[in-house]
């Protein structure tokens, strides 16, 4: 039997490895639009995570043992992909501050300028995952995918990769969307303005128009470690190899560095002192 939970729309099991999907988890709305394929395979992907970890002395000895890269994961995470019409503008105020001298004087002038802003910008393909069990923070950190890779989903794609429905409908993760859309174009219109030492903007009005969302799965390559009774993950970019992630960090390898260190600058102080004497 395989245990799965009410969001499990493919999985496998974990003694034959033989693919398991779930077609009603995708059934009526919770059938994706599309879907981007795993482009990194998993021998890739652990080649690319042992990469990514060398040069970190102060991770646990075995993090990268054969035994944890088992628990590297493949998965289809879902995600909302919003378009939006957007209109914006600003109001603030601009200084211009010039110093001069004449003769034993020095003058300081400074220059006030009020500065407004207006436009439009049009947003395309804006990602939001719709999964609670995954962190925002992290999944937003992978980005950006190469959305012209979006290709009609069918089933055969989920063979051998995990895959989650959504648990968030577009509603639920507008908010996060719709400050982002408000922060882009914000700075696009304060990007315009040059020639200033300094920009203060007082007010800003944002309108959104026309959103649509399209419900899409994204590949992500998954790594989960238990560490002193701490949870840490990894994620990488199934598709670009992009990596984020927090690293455990072992306290017996890090008292051992930095004695190293500490052993090494003395001795390079020492052997300085014994040079100038």
């Amino acid at each position: 039997e395989i245990v799965t939970d009410d969001t499990t729309a493919a999985t496998f099991c974990y003694y034959c490895h033989n693919p398991t999907i779930i077609p009603r988890q995708l059934e009526g709305e919770y059938r994706p639009e599309m879907v981007i394929p795993f482009k990194i395979n998993r021998k890739k992907a652990e080649e690319l995570f042992i990469n990514w970890c060398k040069g970190k002395p102060l991770l646990p000895k075995f993090f990268t043992s054969n035994s944890e890269l088992e628990k590297l994961s493949g998965i289809y995470v879902p995600f909302w992909l919003f378009d939006s019409n957007t209109s914006g503008k600003i109001e603030g105020e601009a200084r211009r501050v010039r110093t001069y001298t004449r003769g034993d004087t020095r003058y300081t002038e400074t220059k006030y300028y009020k500065v407004m802003r207006e436009g439009k910008a049009i947003f395309r393909d804006v990602p939001a995952d719709g999964s609670k069990k995954m962190d925002d923070k992290l999944m937003t950190i992978l980005e950006p995918y190469d959305y012209n890779d979006l290709t009609d989903f069918s089933m055969s794609y989920l063979s051998g990769f995990f895959a989650e429905k959504y648990d968030m409908n577009q509603n639920e993760v507008y908010g996060r969307i719709s400050n982002v859309l408000r922060n882009n174009i914000g700075t696009l219109l304060q990007g315009t303005i040059h020639g200033y030492s300094t920009v203060s903007i007082h007010n800003a009005n944002v309108k959104l128009s026309n959103v649509k969302a399209k419900y899409v799965l994204l590949p992500v390559w998954m790594f989960t470690y238990q560490y002193k009774g701490k949870t840490y993950i990894f994620a990488m970019n199934g598709q670009t190899g992009k990596i984020a992630g927090d690293l455990p960090i072992s306290i017996g390898r890090a008292s051992k560095w930095f004695g190293m260190i500490s052993a090494s600058v003395f001795a390079a102080l020492s052997l300085g002192g014994l040079f100038i004497w």
